[in-house]
């Protein structure tokens, strides 16, 4: 009795994970290619971390928030609490505090991972997921920020997508505003949580209560509003009134002055009031969207207090793209995503091979994938199969009917086809993949 027929038994996959078929597959290969590809561009190479470490060490670049929901196992031979990777930014910056230490700065660090986050399943996002992403190690200056964001736009780009924008915000902006209020922890966090729903009346009700100066009452009113473009910066430079906030306004608008150098600032919202990653980063923080889907496709920003947990303090900044979303937003926008098969499929119905293997050898030896049918069933069932399995071309040798020594070539896109001498392509192979003649249909 197989497994399946067994009673009791269920082929179900647990709850947050997903499956990628082949095509499925070759899909996401092709984004996370794509995403590597522009990395590499700009100077980042790829780094590779386990899947786990001993939890104790992950918790020391961890909020306590994503500790919980960590994924938790134990380790047989030592008792150490392990942990799955709910974020790899922390193995990475322990990584270059540590094994990197002494390397020189710059560090341009890449990689293209899964991590692990017991938490319910949303838009494109499981509890395990997919992610593409960079780190910039060593660098204070706004510029390094702007390659971040900068990448992210090309991310995008070169997958072809469009209708996108980069939301960047500067969380020292309202850490000024907070350390002129010295609330009380309760009204900080009742405050960053109207201001990430961008609820002006709880805003304005937890300012009347404060009673702060006229000049940061209004200051604090008015971030939901500083959201935009340019005149964002020129709006919040007449209200702001504290050194911190206008360091990080002087910090956003240098940041703002690249992105227009760069070409970029079309695809630029300014937000102020963006308190999304307040406890994670310490200055600019950035997330972008595409048209036709409610959810962050990336994200990122400065983040230079995380290296001094684990060594010598150290600037950093990156970011990193939501994989499975990128595809939804792929789908979303119609954007088609090459998926291919074989290049050559060969159907042989000759009985010792010998033409078949020696040309699926040569085929293989100049970078070509090959793929032969190897059950005995009938021309059409093979080619329907071919098709299938998204081959390009059909190679079909010792047909019945056919002339001895011939073999038939079928574009299976277009349509085309022609017939060789076993010969003929056995001295040149590369024939199979050359323009065939505009003449004939598919003939099964």
């Amino acid at each position: 009795m197989s497994a399946i027929e067994r009673p009791g038994f269920s082929t179900q996959l647990p709850k947050g994970v997903q499956l990628y078929l082949p095509d499925e597959a070759a899909r996401k290969r092709h984004v996370e290619g794509r995403l590597l590809e522009v990395f590499r561009l700009w100077g980042f190479r790829e780094v590779i971390t386990p899947s786990y470490e001993y939890f104790d060490v992950l918790a020391v670049g961890t909020d306590e928030a994503l500790q919980e929901r960590m994924f938790k196992l134990v380790d047989r031979e030592t008792g150490r609490m392990l942990a799955l990777r709910a974020d790899i930014t922390p193995q990475l910056a322990r990584i270059a505090a540590t094994r990197l230490r002494d390397r020189p700065k710059p560090l341009r660090l890449a990689y293209v991972t899964n991590v692990f986050r017991y938490e319910e399943p949303r838009v494109g996002r499981h509890r395990e997921f997919y992610q593409a992403g960079v780190e910039l190690i060593g660098l204070p200056k706004p510029e390094a920020d702007t390659e971040m964001i900068a990448m992210a736009i090309e991310g995008f780009r070169a997958l072809g997508l469009d209708r996108f924008q980069i939301d960047v915000g500067q969380v020292e902006f309202f850490r000024g505003i907070l350390e002129t209020l010295a609330p009380d922890g309760a009204t900080a966090r009742a405050l960053r949580e109207a201001l990430r729903r961008k609820d002006a009346a709880e805003l304005e009700r937890l300012v009347g209560a404060l009673g702060p100066p006229p000049a940061t009452g209004d200051l604090l009113l008015a971030l939901p509003s500083l959201y935009g473009r340019a005149e964002v910066l020129e709006r919040a430079a007449k209200l702001v009134n504290n050194p911190r906030s206008e360091r990080a306004l002087e910090n956003l608008v240098e940041i703002h002055r690249l992105l227009t150098a760069y070409g970029l600032v079309e695809h630029i919202i300014l937000d102020l009031g963006e308190v999304r990653g307040f406890d994670y980063y310490s200055g600019v923080a950035f997330e972008g969207y595409v048209a036709g889907l409610g959810a962050e496709l990336c994200g990122g920003g400065r983040y230079d207090h995380l290296l001094g947990r684990f060594g010598p303090p150290c600037p950093a900044t990156g970011f990193a793209f939501d994989v499975d979303r990128l595809l939804l937003a792929l789908e979303a926008q119609g954007v088609e995503v090459p998926v291919r098969g074989p290049e050559v499929f060969i159907i042989d119905f000759t009985e010792d091979k010998t033409a078949a293997l020696a040309l699926s050898r040569r085929l293989r030896g100049l970078g070509l994938a090959v793929a032969r049918d190897i059950i005995s069933r009938g021309l059409e069932e093979s080619i329907a199969y071919a098709r299938e399995i998204r081959a390009g071309r059909v190679l079909v040798i010792g047909a019945p009917g056919a002339a001895a020594g011939t073999a038939r070539v079928l574009d299976l896109a277009t349509g085309r086809e022609t017939v060789w001498t076993l010969a003929e392509l056995l001295a040149r192979p590369e024939r199979l993949i050359e323009p065939l003649p505009a003449a004939g249909g598919v003939r099964a």
